[in-house]
């Protein structure tokens, strides 16, 4: 009897989407759609904004009176900022099909039926904070004079201690490189791919695949966004998480526009 030949599995680098090309500047385009979900889903957009705002300030003020936890905290946010963005991803989703948007719980029960695979991205996300604390706590441990719990706020008395001491500014520099290096990795991973989850149910693994293809086709749009992005997070931070009100929404509805401009559709 011949036995039957094994069935064929076509590779999962063939079964990703496609990526379109993007110029330098798309992300501008992308802004422009994302501030018009903004401006139609406004009260429910908003909302969330304060929701998230105020946990991220929370999470920041907690750590201001230990420079460990209020460096890891401050940058950290940023680690798990795709993930809390995923309700303005089905927000963006719904208004694209004309699916009402009208009460806050909405967004999350559209996220119901991809709780797996958004719970693994959650998990990947975790390892990767937990990997930058103790990248953190390093470099704390390194610099950290005995007298700056003397004074005033520990975290801005010990951040002027270390620019006052030229013998820590490598070990600064080091840790703004590595930093840049996690940031870059987090952004890559997570581009496209929650966008990507919410929308088709994908698996992690094939979403994080497509993120990592868009960034490498288009890495001088990428890199542009990740600017873009970094610069307005930055203004969120210091307005005391004030200006992430509109900031998070914006740059959540944004990147859904992102995938959407990116990602070719099956």
């Amino acid at each position: 009897m011949t036995p039957s030949a094994p069935p064929h599995v076509e590779p999962l680098a063939t079964r990703l989407p496609a990526i379109r090309p993007a110029g330098a500047l798309a992300c501008l385009a992308w802004l422009r759609r994302g501030l018009t979900d903004l401006a139609t889903a406004w009260a429910v957009s908003l909302a969330h904004g304060v929701l998230f705002a105020g946990l991220g300030w929370l999470l920041v003020s907690h750590g201001w009176t230990d420079p460990h936890w209020g460096i890891a905290y401050t940058s950290g946010f940023l680690l798990i900022a795709p993930l809390l963005a995923t309700c303005f991803y089905a927000i963006s989703r719904a208004l694209e099909r004309g699916e009402p948007v009208v009460s806050l719980a909405r967004p999350f029960r559209l996220l119901w039926d991809n709780a797996g695979s958004l719970g693994l991205f959650a998990v990947m996300l975790a390892m990767l904070f937990s990997l930058w604390e103790r990248v953190t706590a390093i470099m704390v441990g390194l610099t950290l004079k005995a007298d700056v719990f003397a004074y005033g706020n520990k975290v801005f008395s010990y951040t002027a201690s270390i620019l006052h001491d030229p013998n820590h500014w490598p070990v600064v520099a080091g840790f703004f490189a590595v930093g840049a290096l996690f940031a870059m990795v987090a952004f890559a991973l997570s581009a496209v791919a929650l966008p990507m989850i919410v929308d088709r149910q994908s698996d992690p693994v094939t979403a994080l695949l497509t993120s990592l293809k868009a960034v490498r086709r288009n890495p001088l749009a990428m890199l542009v966004w990740a600017g873009v992005i970094t610069v307005l997070v930055g203004i969120g931070y210091l307005t005391m998480f004030i200006g992430l009100i509109v900031i998070f929404p914006l740059l959540g509805h944004a990147t859904w526009h992102a995938y959407r401009g990116l990602v070719e559709r099956t």
